[in-house]
């Protein structure tokens, strides 16, 4: 069985943190719907707090500097003060950055790059940006809501295009780079035609010499940990895969139950979090220790000699906390039995029988008559009517209370795979269903219907919202009377067909697909 550790601190959170990054001074920022970004220290106190006015979108590092987006605002940086403010139309969406500078993409479909003093440097339209990631040489590699995959230089001038394929739907889950410059980017199709293009891959790509080459996976990348030699991508389906340079093929490192969310290194391992369990596993798999934190884990952040867990619980109540742990912690085994050591004592007896004993032991006793009289009369009354066995009322009571107590996470059901159409204002109408989620020893009593910025858009089992031309995801979440387990999740992409619904095991996401012409 696997070890366990325990938190070394715990802080209550008045709020779900959407963002989070490292600095340059071992803290590390959060940033939250409400517009306040904290920085904390090691130690988990608070060190500084900006607030935005609008929720922050993303926070990033560059110079000892803390940077922020926010949903109204733009760009602003601050260095124990605010330095300087870059105010986009239409809010800011993602942001990235790298010793080069900052990019960051608006409502609007814009990419702006920016200076390390806060000038813009440069601008371009492509569209709705869904992943940013940037290099220190400068380069940007940025997905489109349409699936499409670009890298940009410095100036945002494209250096490679990578449309998604015209006869399936296809969309990028993840990009980052590697420290030779090299981008792992995670693209995903629905298999609407049959041919030899896997349905989840990654490709790597080099800012000069184009796509290098393509791995097939066998589920959708949700995490990705570049290494010197490769990377490590977590997946969908729980499992870890590890990829070295030059191979197509993936190495399995470990196989999870639920969906991986984050993977960093610590030393020759790594710690991973797979919905509310962060566990450290070796690079040959092996499973060191297992933490079990109350919400759902969203964020690993490297502090050092410790490590910050935060995540959302999904209850629509109270957050998760914030917490610290030291993973080089010991881990203990509680559920292990307690084995005494048998050791010969001082004159050489092991404890075994010697062959006179067995002797006797092996012989009938012999008995006085008197005693078997006494024998005898047992024996009738042990002939006795047996009727039905009594059970104290109170082992029935102790038992049911145990059974109550076990309470299994229910069940959240997004619905099925649709297709809508468009109406004369190029809009459609979708009913997001979820009665079909259950509770399997108890009662629903709370539903929490979220779209893809993590905002709460409804509360009741089925929602039913307007939706335009585009990719719109939305997570649905049940509580039960104990305690919540996030569900699957819908997704509404656009196409030309109706796709079937994904079998996947109760409690992880999967997807609808609408068509919107």
């Amino acid at each position: 069985m696997v070890g366990v550790i325990d938190e070394l601190v715990s802080i209550e959170l008045d709020e779900v943190a959407g963002c989070a990054c490292m600095l340059d001074d071992g803290n590390f920022a959060a940033g939250f719907d409400s517009g306040e970004v904290r920085v904390y220290g090691c130690d988990g106190v608070v060190t500084a707090s900006v607030s935005l006015g609008s929720r922050a979108v993303g926070v990033a590092s560059l110079s000892g500097s803390l940077i922020t987006g926010s949903s109204i605002e733009g760009v602003r940086a601050f260095h124990d003060q605010p330095l300087w403010e870059l105010p986009l139309t239409s809010g800011c969406e993602a942001l990235a950055s790298s010793s080069f500078g900052v990019v960051a993409a608006d409502g609007s479909g814009r990419l702006v790059a920016i200076s390390e003093d806060g000038s813009e440097a440069a601008q371009a339209e492509f569209g709705h940006v869904t992943h940013l990631a940037y290099s220190p040489e400068g380069v940007c590699a940025a997905a489109l809501e349409d699936g499409r995959l670009l890298l940009l230089g410095p100036d945002l001038a494209v250096l490679h295009d990578s449309p998604a394929a015209e006869d399936d739907v296809e969309t990028v889950s993840g990009l980052t780079f590697r420290p030779d410059g090299t981008l792992l980017a995670a693209r995903n199709s629905l298999g609407m035609t049959v041919d030899d293009r896997p349905e989840n891959r990654i490709e790597c790509w080099h800012p000069e010499a184009g796509l290098l080459n393509a791995s097939e996976l066998p589920s959708k990348a949700t995490a990705l940990l570049p290494t010197e030699s490769g990377a490590i991508i977590g997946c969908f389906d729980g499992s870890i895969l590890s990829f070295e340079v030059g191979e197509k093929d993936h190495r399995l490192i470990a196989e999870l139950d639920y969906q991986v969310s984050r993977i960093i290194h610590w030393g020759q391992d790594i710690l991973v979090a797979s919905w509310f369990d962060v566990f450290r596993i070796t690079s040959e798999g092996e499973l060191v220790w297992h933490f079990e934190h109350i919400g759902v884990v969203e964020h690993i952040l490297d502090l050092g000699e410790r490590a910050a867990i935060m995540g959302d619980d999904r209850k629509g109540g109270r957050p998760a906390p914030l917490v610290i742990i030291d993973p080089d912690s010991p881990p203990r085994h509680d559920d292990l039995p307690i084995e005494e050591e048998v050791t010969a004592d001082s004159e050489g007896h092991s404890g075994a029988l010697s062959e006179d004993e067995l002797r006797q032991v092996e012989q009938r006793p012999s008995t006085h008559h008197e005693a078997e009289d006494i024998l005898d009369t047992l024996h009738e009354e042990a002939e006795a009517e047996i009727g039905d066995p009594v059970v104290e009322a109170d082992l029935l009571d102790d038992l049911s209370a145990s059974a109550r107590a076990i309470n299994l996470p229910p069940v959240a059901d997004a619905g099925e795979d649709v297709t809508l159409g468009a109406d004369e204002e190029g809009k459609a109408t979708a009913l997001l269903d979820g009665t079909r989620s259950y509770d399997p020893d108890g009662s629903i009593v709370g539903w929490a219907w979220e779209d893809g910025d993590g905002m709460v858009i409804g509360d009741t089992p089925q929602v039913r919202v307007r939706l335009s031309a585009g990719v719109h995801v939305f997570h649905l979440t049940v509580t039960d009377e104990g305690r919540p387990r996030a569900g699957r999740r819908s997704q509404y992409r656009s196409s030309n067909q109706r796709f079937p619904n994904s079998a996947l095991r109760a409690g992880k996401a999967s997807s609808q697909v609408a068509t919107i012409p």
